[in-house]
């Protein structure tokens, strides 16, 4: 049976495990991105109003969706040569010793994130097509752990998935928990 608000299980501490992989490669070419202590999505969309001018003063009468986007910024704290070349907007070496930046800023991206929450439902999220830019500055000299900022930018993918062409959640009908697995009821 579905849970509906209000449910005290539908309160949720975010956790869980991003996995990358080239655009249009095999789901067996997925890779652990590591600790990502912060994901955060943001879809937005662009309207076009259009207004009357039957009467003294214009009045709204549509206001259709002329645009959908959405953007995904994932912070990273493991500095792997794979994660830096995704800020770097890079190619990596065979041996996975050097990077060449800047050299791979148009590479497209599928990331899944596969929920591990202490507290709520868990999900699956599927970001279909993707390209990753840098959010902000890395710093290279700190008192503090050095993170990586990465901007996704979400892209269409109709051909692949024309029923969600951006983004697909599944919820999960289990919890799994690092100290424990319960049986849940999916969320609707």
């Amino acid at each position: 049976m579905a849970q509906i608000p209000h449910n005290t299980g539908n309160y949720t501490i975010g956790k869980g495990i991003l996995y990358i992989k080239p655009f249009g490669a095999a789901d067996s070419a997925y890779e652990d991105m590591g600790n990502c202590p912060g994901a955060e999505v943001e879809p937005t969309i662009e309207r076009l109003p259009h207004y009357s001018s039957r009467t003294g003063y214009r009045t709204k009468d549509k206001n259709p969706v002329i645009q959908t986007e959405y953007m995904l910024n994932i912070t990273t704290d493991e500095m792997a040569s794979k994660n830096l070349r995704y800020f770097l907007m890079g190619v990596i070496s065979d041996d996975f010793n050097t990077i060449y930046a800047l050299m791979g800023s148009d590479a497209e991206y599928t990331i899944k994130l596969i929920e591990d929450n202490p507290a709520g439902p868990n999900k699956k999220w599927y970001f279909h097509r993707l390209t990753i830019a840098p959010n902000g500055a890395m710093g290279l000299i700190s008192e503090e752990y050095e993170t990586m900022g990465l901007q996704c930018e979400g892209l269409s993918d109709i051909s692949n998935h024309p029923e969600s062409p951006y983004i697909t959640v599944n919820y999960a009908t289990t919890t799994t928990t690092s100290t424990s697995t319960t049986t849940t009821t999916t969320t609707a």
